[in-house]
């Protein structure tokens, strides 16, 4: 066998001791980011459809109160120490929306607390005997612009206040749709007192837009995002992703690589979830279905998506591969609050047609906490239009990933420069054969059958494929991968004997 040298020239002859330092096969591992896309505030000092990574300071970054600065601080608290990675864009052409608070005359005279809730966040105001309609709408507006705090730190509200004598009203900081699914209420735990029912909430204009996504995803440039987070669940924002990340030219392409999954939130009512998720097709899309959650959509979104972000690291060491494998259901999801009438909660069999037709979602337990119970993506049928279950859950396309950029690191590590010839007789290190790379591949499908990530070695040495093609310089392979499931169901035929 033949020493091979990258520096050392063979006809050196001047004594003693040369040695080249190279780098050997390192272990598999990278970065899983995540990527949240949001809108930003004018006052925030980041750069519009320019990605950065979060470090701290998002109201800075976005604006205080900003729905982006939001999805940041959430995204966090579900997934302390990721990379995780902003896309601040801008509003849409549109509206704000409004909504009022009225206090009624009535609560002249009284004393107590007045409760009020914007985003699941509480206000408090101590009113006076002395105190009237309008000087409580002005207490409201001031405890508003105070802000709150949250996760050991103040916050600033999604609205700004403002009073007109008795009437409060609160503006959605940002333009859009969006802004009609804040919720606004009075009555969120129970505790709130009798001064509540001297205010009366109502919607008032209606917010309007969508932003559009093509401009900021086009700034990813070939960054890899393994999981992209944004509240922007409509039709049109759908088909930009699905190019964005299609198989055919977007970034599940075998040209690009560079893969990524979609987590977005969707607000409605148990109908028309389902119409939506029947209406998609989309392996790369997970969409969690809500019913009234007084978390607003992009405060879901971003827990989802950090949630799972944290959960299936895809750039972890392969005797971690096993996590990927694993089920994400009972997953709590910090600072998200459940709808607040429990007849939102979704029941097992409303659970199940949810993901007859693509659409995740969460249980609740009697204390309110949320826990996700399946992502599935929105893809149910195959190009011929039958029913497949190939992709239905997000785990199994996390799998793929890894399972890719495992060999591929294996790959370019241990052949990327070498000669190749159908026999090596000799042992020359610098040409490798099919079944050189054939027995590579079967090398690093038992490591990661170690690792938990896929099953049946056997069988896949059995029917992998190495060969050279018509183009003497390319080695085509065919990977039969069979990856490890997860364990969902138990089912148990129980019978009595006397």
């Amino acid at each position: 066998m033949t020493v091979a040298f990258n520096t050392i020239p063979a006809n050196l002859r001047v004594p003693l001791f040369y040695a080249e330092i190279n780098a050997g096969q390192s272990p598999y591992s990278g970065p899983s980011r995540l990527l949240l896309i949001g809108q930003k505030l004018a006052a925030g000092s980041a750069v519009l459809n320019t990605p950065i990574r979060l470090d701290g300071n998002e109201e800075g970054l976005l604006g205080a109160g900003s729905m982006l600065a939001e999805m940041a601080i959430w995204a966090r608290q579900n997934h302390p120490f990721g990379e995780i990675w902003l896309l601040p864009i801008d509003d849409p052409s549109g509206a704000n929306q409004t909504f009022t608070v009225t206090v009624a005359a009535g609560i002249a005279g009284k004393t107590g607390t007045v409760v009020l809730y914007v985003a699941a966040e509480r206000i408090e105001v101590a009113v006076a005997a002395t105190d009237d309609e309008d000087d409580v709408a002005a207490n409201l507006v001031a405890a508003i612009g105070e802000g709150y705090v949250k996760f050991g730190r103040p916050l600033a509200f999604p609205v700004t206040a403002a009073a007109v004598d008795n009437v409060v009203t609160l503006t959605v900081r940002h333009k859009g749709t969006l802004g009609a699914k804040l919720s606004i209420e009075k009555n969120l735990i129970g505790d709130e007192g009798p001064l509540a029912q001297y205010l009366t909430i109502a919607a008032g204009t209606a917010g309007t837009g969508v932003p559009a996504l093509g401009a900021a995803l086009a700034a990813l440039g070939d960054q890899e995002y393994d999981w992209i987070a944004a509240p922007y669940a409509d039709a049109t924002s759908l088909d930009t992703i699905k190019d964005f990340l299609g198989a055919t030219s977007g970034r599940w392409s075998p040209m690009q690589q560079l893969y990524g999954h979609y987590v977005t939130s969707l607000f409605d009512t148990m109908s028309n979830l389902a119409a939506a998720g029947a209406a998609r097709n989309d392996p790369n899309v997970s969409i969690m279905g809500v019913a009234n959650s007084p978390s607003p959509p992009w405060r879901w979104a971003a827990a989802v998506g950090a949630r799972i972000a944290m959960d299936k690291n895809i750039g972890g060491e392969v005797d971690q591969a096993y996590r990927i494998s694993l089920p994400l259901h009972t997953l709590y999801l910090v600072g998200i609050k459940p709808p607040k009438s429990r007849s939102d909660w979704f029941s097992i069999t409303q659970r199940n047609q949810l993901y007859q037709d693509g659409i995740a979602s969460y249980r609740v337990l009697v204390d309110g906490t949320v826990l996700l119970d399946r992502v599935v993506t929105t893809y149910q049928n195959n190009s011929y239009g039958q029913p497949d279950i190939t992709w239905l859950d997000v785990e199994t396309r996390a799998q793929m990933v890894y399972f890719v950029r495992y060999n591929r690191q294996r790959i370019t590590q241990v052949f990327g420069r070498k000669a190749l010839a159908d026999d090596n007789p000799t042992n020359n290190p610098g040409i490798v054969t099919p079944q050189i790379i054939k027995a590579e591949c079967i090398h690093v499908y038992k490591e990661l059958e170690a690792g938990g990530l896929v099953e049946n070695s056997t069988a896949f040495a059995r029917a992998l494929v190495v060969e050279r093609s018509a183009d003497p310089n390319r080695i085509d392979a065919y990977l039969p991968i069979a990856v490890v499931n997860q364990f969902r169901v138990f089912a148990a035929n129980v019978t009595t004997f006397l």
